[in-house]
């Protein structure tokens, strides 16, 4: 028994992650000027946090003034339901006019559930 205990924390592990290795697809949205795009998005899992996923991207200001105060919204959709799992406000603050900037954020979700990541950028 001793002896396959190691193996049954792996597979117990493997199971409990298998849900958080799917990528959620991502959306690229523009509002104006203003544009928000999703690069990469990884799914993760740890004891403390459960499954979460870890969105990568960027705005971008192709309008032809300074974009102030701009906000991305990033949201985890459930594909199911259409409800929002979770959702967080990234400040990226002022844009010139061809100016981008990354943003990383991490959302909650359930191991096994199917998700999409859709991104708002909002500003004056």
């Amino acid at each position: 028994m001793l002896r396959s205990l190691p193996l049954i924390v792996l597979v117990t592990a493997l199971l409990l992650t298998a849900g958080c290795a799917e990528h959620a697809p991502a959306s690229v949205v523009s509002s104006g000027g203003l544009s928000a795009s999703v690069s990469k998005v990884e799914g993760h899992w740890n004891f403390g946090l459960g499954c979460y996923w870890k969105p990568t991207g960027t705005a971008y200001n192709s309008g032809e003034s300074v974009a102030r105060n701009v906000v991305v919204y990033v949201q985890l959709i459930d594909t199911s339901t259409g409800s929002i799992r979770d959702s967080k406000t990234i400040a990226i603050g002022d844009l010139a006019k061809g100016d981008s900037r990354s943003f990383e954020v991490s959302l909650d979700g359930e191991c096994d559930g199917n998700y999409r990541i859709e991104v708002r950028p909002t500003g004056a």
